[in-house]
């Protein structure tokens, strides 16, 4: 009969375990972050992974950027830290490209 459970599909929903569809493992609930709506749909160790790896692209990004821009690059950092902004107008950096 199709209304029996068939023991397998049981175990994979009991109410404390939960799979993550990132690594596909069958972990504790205590292993996914809550939110208002409910769990996360992926395991904490997983959100951790592509937090990481977003955080790598990002860094790797920003350096390409300096590495080609390193006079825009300086005249932001003078800026920042308290020039003004005729530093960007006489190199240019403010106009649109």
């Amino acid at each position: 009969m199709h209304d029996e459970p068939t023991g397998v599909r049981a175990a994979l929903q009991s109410p404390e375990r939960k799979r993550c569809p990132a690594c596909q493992q069958v972990k504790h609930r205590a292993d996914f972050s809550t939110t208002p709506a409910g769990l996360c749909s992926r395991c904490q160790d997983c959100k951790r992974a592509t937090s990481r790896l977003a955080s790598r692209r990002r860094q790797a990004a920003v350096r390409l950027l300096i590495a080609f821009h390193p006079e825009e690059y300086h005249a932001l950092l003078r800026l920042v830290r308290g020039g003004s902004w005729s530093c960007l107008i006489e190199r240019g950096a403010g106009d649109a490209a």
